[in-house]
């Protein structure tokens, strides 16, 4: 199978599969004589295993070691339940700062609704009367993988 062939079947893309190769999360693959790259079912299989492993919250460091484990004929499964358990642990704890700062949030919010145009003379007035009492800041992973300062 040709690379736009695997791409089309695992819904990734050349790139991304050429990453995958670069990085040694997979074998490189065989060539046709014209240099091309030629990839098996077992391969299509892998990449379909990592994006899964992304979507549950793997990093692509933790999926290496999973495959090789399953590339050396051990058996990966506890591995993978350790690790998870880890990031369930880790989701808990953002789930309850996010809970916290959103209403951190809320209240801040909540302070300045209704106004219609606040004045604000040289710093954000909004956030120079934010309530300091909350707290030091903390910080909290945003979604794009930036750290947020929020408050405790």
């Amino acid at each position: 199978m040709l690379i736009g062939d695997v791409a089309e079947r695992t819904g990734l893309t050349a790139p991304t599969i050429r990453y995958y190769e670069s990085i040694g999360l997979l074998p490189a693959p065989l060539r046709s004589s014209t240099g091309y790259r030629r990839y098996s079912e077992a391969t299509v299989e892998e990449l379909r295993f990592i994006r899964k492993a992304q979507v549950l919250g793997f990093s692509l460091e933790e999926i290496a070691e999973i495959l090789k484990l399953s590339r050396s004929g051990s058996a990966p499964c506890s591995h993978v339940l350790d690790l998870a358990r880890r990031h369930l642990t880790a989701v808990e704890k953002r789930i309850r700062q996010l809970a916290t700062f959103r209403d951190l949030l809320a209240s801040e919010v909540g302070k300045w609704d209704g106004v219609k145009e606040p004045t604000c003379g040289g710093l954000c007035q909004i956030i120079a009367g934010a309530d300091e009492s909350v707290g030091s800041p903390i910080r909290i992973a945003s979604p794009a993988g930036r750290d947020l300062k929020k408050r405790r």
